[in-house]
Order: structure tokens, then C-alpha cells, then sequence
């Protein structure tokens, strides 16, 4: 079969699995994999052992691995504990309000929790103290769905790791300065938006919220606030003194040897033995596994795809018919659009990374703004009620009467936040 008309086969298969996912309630993973059997088995006449090696073992690996670690600190209240603390010490600067809202589901990110958890102790949050204190909607949905979402881009924490693990398949070792990148341009993204919605909307002139002092950290809290700290110092350390000591030898071994998902299983066992919570809980409910079998499904079928040679196909028309300045943003768009209705990471991410490197050489530049411009594009969508982020925050408002008005807020933030991450593509901010 020609690779042109293998293009649309593997187009049609995107979209069928979309259609059917969302028609019938299953997850998108499911169709996908189904397809990319069809398609690898019977039409490019594929063993079935090669479609399955396709399967991103390693970046499943990763995210399973620290989910389930992170687990830990979400069910026995730590990092819920945590944002009611940073919260009721800022309780006197009204205006700063939204401000430490975003800070902190920023802390809640980088410590590990995942997006959906994020969003959640959010919402609540919100809904129990910023609504009340005259918070604009429009500016809680910028706090609650991009706030969370920014401390998960480190390279560390849930997407931020998916995100290593997706482009080390093209990139190999350069994933990790490449995750630095789309953490950058997804902060920048999220503070010009929230500095505009901030002043149109009036966030400084917020009546003083009602917060009852939390409670101290237990026994159990401390000690896995300790953990994660000690965690986050193995991780973090070693390649920071790479860059100041490039040529050591134990440095560089302890920087590629101290790797989170590693790190992440000792920290599985240390919250065990230590008891800070049930470990099967943590493998049953905190390992996101419909997540898994959707990023699995979908990555399959786009690297049965890319075997085929539809990726470099796609990579060779863009590359030599599009103008440079165009590429980016256009990788924006696609990203945000199909973010619309699916997950960002798990879904639209792997599936328009394969193109990114050949399109890239091809038209001679970097495959940086490509890879920031679609998660940064995709995630900016996320806010869409049709999408995860969007959906939780509407899922965990208690007030019925909102939840129209929230329909209309994060389907418009969607909108605007689209326009906004195609304009710092076209200027070359995701190149930084």
C-alpha cells in the first residue's frame, strides 16, 4: 500500500477510535490498539510481536512508578494538608489570593500529585473559600486547571515525566534539557493568561475569605513530607552539579543513576514499611491505569504508523511546503484542537511527537518549539469541558446552578487560551 493512502488509513483509525471512544464510554486506548493490530498485522503483514514491542514500556513504566509513589501523600491528606496551610498563612493579603491559588497548586504539582488530584483539592478549595470571597469564575478556571498543571511539567512530577519518556523515544538523552523547555513555555503561557484575566476581572478586590485553621500535620503527614523531600534532593541535586562540574565521573553516574522512576519504587517501599498508607490502594486506585491503556494504545498505533513511514511522509510535505514560521504554529493548533476532545499528554502528545524530529530536519530547525508547541497548545485546551481538565473542575463544583455557567467559562477559556499560545509560537517563545 502506497504510504499516502496508508496515511489516511492510519487518519480514519485516529478518528474512528475517537468517535467510538467517546460514543460508547471506553477508553480511547482500547480502539486504538485494535487498529494498530489491523493495521500492522494484516495490512503492513507485521508480526505480531513487532506491534507489540511498539507498546512505550518505558514511559508506562515511568508514570506507574511515580503515580503510585505520590499516591501515598494524596490519600493520607498531606498534599490536600499542605495547600490549606500555604493557604491560611496568606489568608490577610485578599488581593494575592488567586495568586497563592496558582503558587500553590504549582507546589502541588511539583510534589508529585497528578493533574486530576491537582484540579480536585483545587476546585474545592475554591469553591469553598474563593467563591464565596468574590472570585470570578473565569479567573478560578485559570487557577484551578493551568495552576495544577504547571508544577506537573517539571521534569519530575507526572506529565513532566511522560513528557521525558515520550521524547527520549526521538531525542534519546536530550529529553531532559527539552522537558525544561515545555515546562518554560507552559509557565510563560500560564502567566501572561492569568495576568490578563487577573486585571479584567478584578482579582484584587476580593473580600477576606473564611478559612478555619488546619489542623497540624500528623505522625504519618510528617514523615512523608520527609520522604518526598528527600526524594525530590536525590532527583534534583546531582544534575545540578553536573552543570557546574561536567567533567566528574561519580557526578555524572549518580545523575543518570538517581532516575525518578527507580527512585520512585524505593519510595513505594519506604512509605510501606513506614506505613503511611495501604500499599495495595496505592497500585489499585493511584496508578492512573485507564491513562496507561490509553497512552499504550495510542502509541502503538502511531509507532505502527511511523514504521510504515507515514510519520516521515507527513515530516517530508510539511518540512519542504511550509514556510518555517509556520511550522510552529502550526503544531500549536493541531495540538490545541485535538486536545479539545482527548487528553493532552496521554493522548495528543505521543501521537503528533512522532512527527516532530523528521519535520524538523527536514525543514532545517529545531525540534524544540514543535515538541512545547503542542503540549503547550494541547494542555492550553485541556481547560475545555470536554477535555480532563475542564471536566474535573465542573465535576467537583457542589452548586448545580454553576455548572452551566462553568460550561460556557472553561469552553471560552479553551478558546482564548488556543489564540493565545499560537501567538508566542508565531513570536518565538517556544524556542527559548
Amino acid at each position: 500500500m502506497p504510504v499516502g493512502t496508508l496515511l489516511w488509513v492510519v487518519l480514519a483509525a485516529i478518528a474512528v477510535s475517537i468517535a467510538v471512544s467517546f460514543k460508547l464510554k471506553i477508553n480511547l486506548g482500547i480502539p486504538a490498539l485494535i487498529f494498530a493490530y489491523i493495521i500492522g498485522c494484516f495490512i503492513l503483514k507485521m508480526r505480531v510481536k513487532e506491534i507489540v514491542a511498539l507498546w512505550p514500556t518505558s514511559t508506562i513504566f515511568q508514570l506507574m512508578t511515580i503515580t503510585m509513589f505520590f499516591s501515598f501523600a494524596v490519600f493520607n491528606g498531606t498534599l490536600p494538608k499542605v495547600a490549606n496551610k500555604i493557604l491560611y498563612a496568606s489568608r490577610n493579603n485578599v488581593w494575592a489570593l488567586p495568586i497563592i491559588l496558582l503558587i500553590v497548586g504549582v507546589i502541588l504539582g511539583a510534589l508529585g500529585a497528578p493533574p486530576p488530584a491537582v484540579n480536585a483539592i483545587l476546585a474545592v478549595i475554591c469553591f469553598t473559600i474563593a467563591v464565596p470571597a468574590g472570585m470570578n469564575p473565569f479567573l478560578m478556571a485559570i487557577v484551578v486547571v493551568y495552576g495544577g498543571a504547571a508544577g506537573t511539567f517539571f521534569p519530575w512530577a507526572v506529565q513532566g515525566s511522560i513528557a521525558k519518556g515520550v521524547m527520549s523515544n526521538y531525542v534519546g538523552d536530550l529529553a531532559d534539557s527539552y522537558t525544561w523547555k515545555i515546562f518554560l513555555g507552559w509557565l510563560i503561557f500560564t502567566v501572561i493568561y492569568f495576568v490578563i484575566v487577573y486585571i479584567l476581572t478584578k482579582g484584587h478586590k476580593l473580600k477576606k475569605p473564611e478559612i478555619e485553621k488546619p489542623e497540624p500535620f500528623n505522625e504519618v503527614q510528617k514523615k512523608n513530607l520527609i520522604v518526598i523531600i528527600i526524594l525530590a534532593v536525590l532527583i534534583i541535586i546531582p544534575p545540578l552539579l553536573k552543570i557546574f562540574v561536567p567533567k566528574s565521573k561519580t557526578i555524572s553516574f549518580l545523575a543518570s543513576a538517581l532516575d525518578i522512576q527507580m527512585l520512585a519504587i524505593v519510595g513505594v517501599f519506604v512509605c510501606t514499611v513506614m506505613k503511611l498508607g495501604d500499599e495495595k490502594q496505592a497500585i489499585v486506585k493511584g496508578v492512573p491505569w485507564s491513562t496507561i491503556v490509553m497512552l499504550g494504545g495510542i502509541c502503538t498505533l502511531m509507532g505502527v504508523a511511523s514504521s510504515a513511514g507515514v510519520t516521515d511522509y507527513i515530516a517530508q510535505w510539511i518540512g519542504s511546503s511550509m514556510p518555517v514560521i509556520a511550522i510552529a504554529p502550526i503544531f500549536t493548533i493541531l495540538g490545541a484542537f485535538l486536545s479539545l476532545f482527548s487528553g493532552a499528554i496521554n493522548v495528543v502528545f505521543p501521537m503528533l511527537s512522532a512527527m516532530a524530529v523528521p519535520i524538523a530536519e527536514v525543514a532545517g530547525i529545531s525540534p524544540v518549539p514543535l515538541f512545547v508547541g503542542i503540549l503547550v497548545g494541547a494542555s492550553a485546551t485541556a481547560i475545555s469541558p470536554f477535555s480532563t481538565g475542564g471536566a474535573t473542575m465542573i465535576a467537583n463544583c457542589p452548586d448545580q446552578s454553576l455548572h452551566e455557567k462553568l460550561f460556557n467559562v472553561c469552553l471560552a477559556a479553551a478558546g482564548i487560551g488556543a489564540v493565545i499560545t499560537v501567538a508566542m509560537a508565531f513570536v518565538g517563545l517556544f524556542a527559548l
